[in-house]
């Protein structure tokens, strides 16, 4: 008990051995939860729209073109924006200017800068952020699921010509937009008195709870699966041989290196539920049990897959582009970065085959649908059983390193 102990203290130590490690730990995933939160606040909270009667003129140096500007301007005017195309933004008016790589940036999945021409002195100027940033939100994620939609035409040669692929993406663009539109009719039911409905289940996670659970799933991926990282740099140093070949069972280092990194995980994952909470309302006390349980799968089965990985690795030179790639690569199929609400019935199935596609779904189905326990159960279950095999097959694995 004493050697495993020592394991995990050494591990721990390790992974805070520095302040670069604290601002990937803490930081920079609660800097992404603002970010992603803010960015799909449009489309997946169509309650939140902004004041009524906001009909503003809003002028616009437009130095792109394409069915992506022709939806973001769309988006704009159904939050009661006047658009007036210009060459130059007068003074005293709020202005926008499209830059000239607002689709290209957007079709390679990255972030677009917008220069937004605000007016301080003018209370509706606060409104009018709220209501660009909502607009583009809405396009940025429907150009997501375009995306995704052409590379799948693709791969099953539906589209074979550049003019196939424009015109299919822009039907994908089209359609996802309208999914997404805010309903023109709303039903307001009138329950018989003493009834008690729970307003608290939604088809759909908000923005900032998709961003938080998200969020979760990819940066402790990325923790865990750096794992391998310290494991192949101890294997070819020779620290790895030594150590099982020492009088402490094999089982018991090994053990102590994958309970360390499930601990780090956990702790990861507790602190950005709590951030979450505090800074950004996620309501993450509905089933804490639901969540304990959940997160306790979802750590072991990345630790199981690190460990496989880093016996995958042949060079330090591989460690930390497999590693980030993968954790990258799965949190983003997986549903961590865009709601899998948007995404063809096909994709969902075949994303099934990642852990971090159980986690989103089942993060989301407690925050947003009110899942207990005993929901998660089936979700709990498969990230234990990837959690299993991988480890079993990475510490079979290691014989060949005594």
């Amino acid at each position: 008990m004493h050697r495993l102990w020592g394991l995990i203290r050494t591990e721990f130590l390790r992974q805070f051995d520095s302040p670069i490690s604290l601002l990937f730990f803490l930081a920079l995933p609660l800097l992404f939860t603002a970010a992603v939160s803010a960015g799909l606040s449009g489309m997946m909270n169509p309650d939140e729209s902004p004041p009524e009667e906001l009909q503003m003129s809003l002028y616009v140096i437009q130095k792109d073109d394409g069915p992506l500007v022709t939806a973001f301007f769309d988006a704009l005017r159904g939050v009661n924006f006047n658009l007036e195309i210009v060459d130059e933004i007068p003074e005293d008016v709020f202005g926008l200017e499209i830059p000239q790589d607002f689709s290209a940036r957007l079709l390679g999945g990255d972030a677009v800068t917008l220069t937004l021409h605000t007016r301080p002195e003018v209370t509706g100027s606060p409104a009018v952020e709220q209501a660009v940033m909502a607009a583009q939100g809405r396009v940025g994620g429907a150009a997501i699921a375009a995306k995704t939609g052409l590379e799948q035409a693709r791969d099953m040669e539906l589209v074979t010509t550049p003019e196939e692929e424009a015109a299919f993406f822009e039907e994908v663009l089209i359609e996802t937009l309208d999914a997404t539109q805010t309903p023109p009719v709303v039903a307001q039911v009138r329950w018989p008195e003493g009834t008690q409905i729970s307003t608290d289940t939604r088809e759909m996670a908000n923005s900032a709870e998709h961003a938080s659970a998200g969020q979760i799933v990819t940066w402790v991926q990325t923790t865990l699966l750096g794992a391998a990282e310290v494991l192949v740099d101890e294997r070819l140093r020779g620290t790895l041989k030594r150590m099982l070949v020492a009088p402490t069972s094999r089982a018991t280092i090994l053990g102590g290196k994958l309970l360390a990194c499930l601990l780090i995980g956990l702790l990861q994952i507790a602190i950005l539920i709590v951030g979450g909470a505090v800074l950004f309302g996620v309501k993450w006390g509905n089933d804490p049990l639901a969540v304990t349980a959940v997160s306790f799968a979802f750590a072991l089965a990345t630790v199981g897959l690190g460990m496989f990985l880093a016996t995958l690795i042949k060079t330090r030179g591989q460690a930390s582009s497999v590693v980030i790639g993968a954790a990258m690569t799965m949190s983003a199929l997986g549903g961590a970065w865009f709601p899998l609400e948007i995404t063809p019935a096909t994709y969902r199935q075949i994303v099934q085959v990642l852990p971090a596609n159980w986690a989103v779904r089942a993060y989301e189905d407690i925050l947003a649908r009110g899942a207990t326990l005993l929901d998660v159960l089936p979700h709990v279950g498969v990230m234990l059983a990837f959690g299993i095999v991988f480890t079993l097959i990475g510490m079979w694995r290691f014989k060949d390193y005594q």
